[in-house]
């Protein structure tokens, strides 16, 4: 592709998707199947609520507070949840309800602070 004067742009045909691995391609691609969205629009979507909603906000300003990366306090949020919450307890309880670990998490966490809440 040229940029206008005649010369080879490299940059004007580059997309997103050369700077992924192949096992992330493959990820995006089977969970926007699933979801019956294109590609472009599960990551569009995806990078909205990242950015954009209430939760997105929170971490990047949790990111420019940390001077870190948002990748990397997302990744931080991730481990600390992993590390503080029994995730095989609770696939075990949701189990049991018939309810899904979001669910589950989302119940236990309301429980969690109406009996807080009661104190």
């Amino acid at each position: 592709m040229t940029n206008g004067y005649g010369r080879h742009n490299p940059d004007a045909t580059s997309r997103p998707t050369f700077y992924m691995s192949e096992e992330l391609l493959r990820a995006i691609q089977i969970q926007a199947q699933r979801e019956r969205n294109s590609r472009s629009g599960f990551i569009s979507g995806l990078l909205s609520f990242l950015l954009l909603s209430p939760i997105g906000q929170q971490l990047r300003e949790n990111a420019r507070i940390n001077n870190r990366t948002l990748a990397q306090e997302l990744e931080q949020s991730l481990a600390l949840l992993q590390q503080q919450i029994p995730l095989e307890q609770v696939n075990q309880i949701a189990a049991t309800s018939q309810r899904s670990q979001l669910e589950m998490l989302t119940y236990l966490v309301l429980l969690g602070l109406q009996t807080y809440s009661r104190e």
